[in-house]
């Protein structure tokens, strides 16, 4: 019986050496099996290049002194900035039409011809900067939109307002 477990050890180590040798005489680890991709995980070809969007031309709205149609330097730089916008767009066909606005103090007859000479103000700036004066409508509100109840407030009643006709 010694014999026979003896032979079955020396059978053992021979071929745990024969395997050894066959293996390089160092164990390798198993590699594991690769994980299934969803594609996520490959790289995303680059998008084309897009060109940007033109932001949408606006003649932004322009404030008055107290009793006054005069343009400040503030309101030719909003101007002159709406107009630099629309030359460089191809053929905008825009039309205007520009509403002034005045604070609740005086007449009625007389914030709708103040509101008026504020439009037309408006509009004779935008012409002599090169816009067709015949796309550019005009009228006013007057007092009717006023919302102010003090000094701040009614200085942003007195404006002009573009919108697109």
């Amino acid at each position: 019986m010694k014999r026979h477990l003896h032979s079955s050890l020396t059978m053992l180590v021979c071929f745990t050496l024969f395997a050894t040798m066959l293996t390089g005489c160092k164990e390798e680890a198993e590699e594991p099996e690769p994980e299934p991709t969803t594609g996520a995980e490959m790289p995303e070809p680059e998008p084309e290049p897009v060109e940007p969007v033109a932001e949408p031309c606006v003649v932004g709205t322009v404030y008055f002194a107290f009793d006054s149609s005069e343009l400040d330097s503030s309101a030719r730089a909003t101007l002159q900035e709406a107009v630099e916008c629309y030359r460089g767009q191809p053929d905008p066909g825009l039309s205007l039409l520009l509403t002034g606005a005045c604070d609740p103090r005086g007449t009625e007859e007389y914030n709708i011809a103040l509101g008026e000479r504020r439009a037309q103000s408006v509009r004779s700036y935008l012409t002599s900067l090169g816009m067709d004066s015949s796309r550019i409508s005009i009228t006013s509100v007057g007092e009717e939109m006023a919302t102010g109840t003090d000094e701040a407030g009614w200085a942003l009643d007195r404006n002009v307002s573009a919108s697109e006709n």
